[in-house]
């Protein structure tokens, strides 16, 4: 038999839970992003495609923050692809769930659909088959106010303000054939 032992300390002081354990996260994963949170054309979806009930509902349940863009899915995602306008957009096989990704929803709208939901964005950078030089770019593109040519490009796209994101997830794990020397046998099978 297993013996417990409990001390209890009316003096002793537990600390703050940071508001971020209530937090979750979006990866382009199934039905996640597209026909879960984007949705256009369904009855409760705002003027940019977003699901007015998802985010109804992810008010009421105190979600904090979003780590975005998910799990496995950044470890192959260029970030570049998810700006400037959605028609030029590239269409990529994508190597983590090995679907197609469109890139309708990408990191202005990411930070918009956010904002709406009145939850802060943990943003991830792709470290999988990205570079720190990518990873850089992502973050000057997100939070310099203006005059570099990411936070131009930013203010181009339509968010005039920087997103001012806080924290930065660096990387995923790497489940799949993501690595440099096979990746060409991967993205072609």
């Amino acid at each position: 038999m297993k013996n417990a032992e409990v001390l209890y300390n009316r003096n002793f002081t537990t600390g703050e839970v940071d508001r971020r354990m209530y937090g979750s996260f979006v990866e382009h994963l199934g039905r996640c992003v597209y026909n879960g949170i984007y949705q256009p054309g369904h009855p409760t979806a705002d003027e940019n495609g977003f699901r007015n009930d998802v985010k109804e509902l992810i008010r009421e349940l105190g979600v904090t923050a979003i780590r975005y863009p998910g799990g496995n899915f950044v470890s192959g995602y260029d970030w570049k692809d998810g700006i400037g306008p959605k028609e030029k957009r590239p269409v990529r096989k994508e190597m983590a769930w090995n679907v197609l990704e469109t890139n309708e929803v990408g990191t202005d709208e990411f930070a918009r659909f956010a904002a709406d939901c009145g939850t802060e964005v943990l943003m991830a950078v792709n470290l999988g088959t990205g570079t720190p030089k990518e990873a850089a770019e992502l973050v000057d593109y997100c939070n310099t106010e203006k005059g570099t040519a990411w936070s131009e490009a930013r203010r181009g796209n339509g968010s005039e303000a920087p997103h001012d994101f806080k924290v930065w997830c660096l990387g995923n794990e790497m489940d799949g054939s993501f690595h440099k020397a096979d990746r060409l046998r991967y993205l072609y099978q």
